[in-house]
């Protein structure tokens, strides 16, 4: 094929993408247009015109981690490194499954490496992805903490998250102050209760 060809065959695969996804922003802000007028709302207002689009991108921004593979984030580099690597307050925020109401936090995240590391700024990066997507806390430290094993295979990993969520702030009991701490463990944190004191311990120090 001819690079001009080429590359006008990827210009014509761009322009269905980005008609493809108007046409979901589109049906979105329609939906979300529909659900204002049944709750009452004058669309007409000034403060509501540009509501459905705002919402439309809201949500798609708060779901973008559907769309991410975590390997693409998780670049290796070799290191004879073989003690505790922390990265700690971690902002994070997700949506509740159950209301999709948010919840956000702050996640620390431990790890001793076996011959591989990742640049700092990744584990951020894996942990912000993983939680753009509805899914309850309990799930998101596990489901970040498999994903890391399974990638990098470290010796062993640690992830602990606090949040508070609006599903609780909000509505029902309305504990605004409530908030959630979740922990996974895995590899030598599961085995040796030494490393976890060690990890928390690196927590305390950097929270004075």
């Amino acid at each position: 094929m001819s690079e001009t060809l080429e590359s006008e065959v990827q210009n014509s695969q761009i322009g269905v993408l980005v008609i493809e996804n108007e046409a979901k922003t589109d049906r979105l802000q329609t939906i979300v247009r529909e659900l204002m007028a049944e709750l009452g709302m004058d669309l007409a207002d000034q403060h509501f015109r540009g509501t459905p689009a705002r919402v439309a991108r809201l949500y798609r921004e708060l779901t973008r981690g559907f769309g991410i593979d975590p390997a693409a984030i998780l670049k290796t580099f070799h290191s004879e490194h073989r003690e505790l690597i922390v990265v700690s307050d971690i902002n994070f925020y997700s949506l509740c499954p159950h209301h999709l109401l948010i919840y956000r936090g702050k996640m620390h995240f431990g790890y001793v490496p076996d011959g591989e590391i990742v640049g700092l700024s990744k584990i951020p990066r894996l942990i912000q992805a993983m939680a753009s997507r509805p899914i309850v806390q309990e799930d998101l430290v596990s489901e970040i903490a498999d994903t890391f094993m399974s990638i990098v295979q470290p010796l062993g990993c640690a992830v602990r998250a606090t949040g508070r969520h609006d599903c609780v702030a909000v509505r029902g009991v309305k504990c605004h102050e409530a908030q959630m701490t979740t922990v996974a463990l895995r590899g030598l944190f599961q085995e040796k209760h030494s490393l976890v004191e060690e990890f928390n311990q690196v927590l305390a120090r950097a929270a004075r």
